[in-house]
């Protein structure tokens, strides 16, 4: 008989658990709290109009890479998906100035001289970076354990002692080395979420590979395929079916709880946020060391989450690059004054357009103490009302042309996020170490309990939808490294179990 794998929650991460478990012989059923697969790779339709509530850029677009394999083994991905080529990873305009990160680094180092031949020596060394951690994507690209940064790999890359200082550095820290206002703006303003310089670094060396880019249509599409290739294989899917409780009986999950029902299974994996595990489904009982300690220590690790804007324009004449970020005059939103607004046009989504209008999103940062801002706001929903007039208010200030062309589609902030996916303080990302925090990494095991795992992007540092799915893929990894041991070892588990009966909860 084969053995019934329950998987809760059916973002990247469970979906990607599904399908590989199921080419492994294995009975899986996803259990979903919403309507729909997705989680935080999301994609809807509002009054006819696309509206990509996920990507940016996207690792794994390039063929014949570790990632593109996995994408496209789920599914996700194949020869029939168009995939954009946008020449630019970011646009910033400041004060007159346009600065650029493209694809070809040598143009590109030399136009930052020529903006700023003031600051020749730092743009030198910025180009450098970029390119050793291009060539140590590539290099890891080849290996079957994907993107796990390697130190010995880093240490014989040109000037490897900046690189590893960018990893205790923010972006914004980092700019302070350049003079000119415009590249500074451009490096703190690099990229969405509140990461480190080095991750800027990495993923800027990606794109300059050919990687990066976003599959046309978006969001919804592709995790529409997804889904598509779990159900072929023969998975049963429950969508609007939440679990409400993991149920523990000596040392193993016995069953989920849904409703008045309880499920049983053989293996049990989370694919979530594992605060919303120990926390909700396993009621406080158990937890992991690691997050207690990134929850202690909130403020050196912090997350990142969002308040997003969606207009639809009329007449769009191309004139904003996607993305474009410029300066604003401050607003408020949450608990912080924002000065930074960045600007996304879908126009370049032949998928997704229209003629009629096209769909522009504005987006800016947020974090832990915003969520918790909107969440004890006397009038949440007011207040978020402010925010998106203020917001498109700096739109139209910039780009006057759209005054009487735009209207609000939809918009979401942090709060709306929690609600949607239990994602801790409404991230979109995981916790980010900034210059005190540490590089962490969670095995996605509980000593306590030995028939379960959790998996999804909350397992490393900065998170996002590849790391979703890498961390699905090592999960799988290990449940069936387990298995096979268990062919010739079949009384091991049972004295490991009673082993741990009397031991704290806490990970592997």
């Amino acid at each position: 008989m084969k053995k019934k794998i329950i998987v809760i929650g059916a973002g990247i991460a469970g979906l990607n658990a599904g399908v590989e478990l199921l080419q492994h012989g294995y009975d899986v059923a996803i259990y979903e709290k919403n309507d729909d697969v997705g989680g935080l790779c999301y994609g809807y339709t509002k009054d006819g109009y696309s509206i990509d509530a996920c990507f940016h850029w996207l690792m794994g677009t390039k063929p014949h890479t570790v990632i593109h394999n996995l994408w496209t083994n789920i599914g996700a991905l194949n020869d029939d998906v168009e995939i954009s080529n946008l020449p630019y990873f970011a646009t910033f305009v400041y004060e007159g100035t346009t600065v650029t990160f493209g694809r070809n680094l040598a143009e590109e180092e030399a136009r930052w001289k020529a903006i700023s031949p003031e600051d020749e020596k730092a743009i030198s060394a910025f180009f450098e970076s970029v390119r050793g951690l291009a060539s140590l994507w590539e290099l890891t690209q080849k290996d079957e354990h994907g993107i796990k940064p390697d130190m010995k790999l880093i240490a014989k890359l040109p000037n490897p002692g900046r690189i590893l200082m960018a990893m205790k550095q923010t972006r914004k820290a980092y700019a302070k080395q350049f003079r000119h206002p415009a590249l500074r703006f451009a490096l703190e303003n690099a990229m969405t979420g509140y990461n480190n310089a080095f991750f800027f670094l990495q993923v800027y060396g990606l794109f300059s590979t050919g990687d990066g880019n976003v599959p046309l249509g978006g969001a919804y599409p592709f995790v529409q395929r997804i889904k598509e290739r779990y159900l072929s294989l023969g998975g049963e899917l429950l969508l609007n079916t939440p679990v409400e409780r993991l149920n523990v009986e000596g040392g193993s999950i016995a069953s989920i709880q849904v409703g008045d029902q309880k499920i049983t299974g053989d293996y049990f994996i989370a694919a979530m946020d594992p605060n919303y595990v120990f926390a909700e489904l396993l009621d406080g009982k158990y937890g992991a060391r690691m997050y207690k300690q990134l929850e202690k220590h909130i403020a050196d690790y912090t997350v990142s989450g969002c308040f997003c804007v969606y207009l639809k324009v009329k007449d769009f004449a191309g004139d904003i690059a996607t993305p474009t970020a410029i300066p604003i005059d401050p607003v408020k939103v949450g608990k912080k004054n924002v000065d930074a607004l960045l600007i996304r046009p879908y126009a370049f989504d032949t998928v997704a357009s229209r003629k009629e209008a096209t769909v522009i999103s504005l987006f800016v940062d947020q974090d832990q103490e915003d969520y918790i801002y909107f969440q004890y706001h006397d009038h949440p929903e007011k207040e978020h009302r402010r925010v998106v007039e203020e917001l498109v208010g700096a739109f139209l200030k910039a780009y006057p042309q759209y005054e009487d062309k735009t209207s609000v589609l939809d918009s979401f902030g942090p709060l709306e996020l929690g609600k949607q996916t239990n994602t801790s303080y409404g991230s979109i990302q995981s916790y980010s170490f900034t210059d005190k925090g540490m590089f962490f990494s969670y095995r996605g095991r509980i000593t306590a309990i030995d028939n379960l795992y959790i998996c999804g992007q909350w397992n490393r540092p900065i998170g996002g939808t590849p790391t979703a799915l890498l961390t699905s893929h090592e999960i799988v990894g290990k449940l069936l490294r387990r298995e096979k041991y268990l062919e010739y070892n079949p009384t091991y588990w049972i004295k490991k179990r009673a082993e741990n009966l009397g031991k704290d909860a806490d990970e592997e």
